[in-house]
């Protein structure tokens, strides 16, 4: 991914040459996406970012604006890629069981490929100013509503046994959102192992049952967890790439 920088990158008049935009885009979210991960958004300055990226300075306000409006448009662009990988998967579930593990699996998976960008987004909102706070609150408030839509449709039809979904709500995101922090593709357990896991232990999280039988993800007879890593592999392709950071805050 990252392509050193030389003189060449610029033109005498100092302005980047235009086919060199794309790899220079590239290397300042990847540099962003680790700084912000690994130290925090406050302790990440630009010129670290810069250096990170091999850019100068001046290259890179060129590309990025300020520090904020990156962090939003990361943010952003992840939430976005986020939704429709969840969309994308239970596109033809309409049971509340199946869609609360397609949930769960499109999560767990989320938080082991796109490590850096799920702990950005987990931890960095409070970082942000009030007006970038509601530019980046509305996707994530989308992404919940999904999962608010499914547990509430399974305790009305009697399929979910939980008190306070909400709560319930707040349990499964916590739990999905800690295998950032600790998976590896080396471990023993294969992705769609863990994903698979973490589905049946939010199926009991929500006591699913049906008939007075406890329901877990194998019981359902599902398409394999692959297809949601797959799906999650195709929602972020291009991910670092792509992606095009404006000139301040705006929706």
């Amino acid at each position: 991914m990252p392509m050193r920088h030389s003189s060449a990158a610029s033109t005498a008049a100092g302005r980047d040459v235009p086919d060199e935009r794309q790899p220079a885009q590239q290397r300042i979210i990847g540099a962003a996406l680790t700084l912000f991960a690994g130290k925090g958004f406050a302790a990440t300055g630009i010129r670290e970012i810069a250096d990170a990226a091999s850019l100068s300075t001046a290259t890179l306000y060129h590309y990025m604006g300020t520090k904020e409006d990156l962090l939003v448009h990361i943010m952003q662009e992840g939430l976005r890629r986020f939704i429709s990988a969840a969309r994308t998967s239970a596109v033809d579930v309409t049971d509340p069981e199946r869609q609360l593990v397609s949930l769960t699996r499109v999560h767990v998976v989320t938080e082991a490929l796109e490590r850096e960008m799920s702990l950005v987004i987990d931890n960095e909102i409070r970082a942000l100013s009030p007006e970038a706070t509601q530019v980046v609150l509305p996707l994530r408030d989308e992404y919940e509503q999904l999962w608010d839509t499914a547990i509430a449709l399974g305790v009305d039809n009697g399929t979910f046994h939980v008190g306070e979904p909400r709560l319930a709500q707040l349990a499964l995101l916590e739990m999905c959102n800690g295998v950032a922090h600790w998976y590896s593709a080396g471990g023993r357990l294969s992705l769609d192992q863990v994903a698979d896991h973490f589905a049946d232990m939010a199926l009991a999280l929500v006591d699913a049952r049906m008939d007075h039988q406890r329901i877990n993800a194998s019981t359902l007879r599902m398409h394999p967890a692959s297809h949601e890593v797959e799906t999650v592999r195709a929602s972020f392709t291009g991910f670092r790439v792509t992606i095009q950071v404006p000139r301040g805050v705006a929706p």
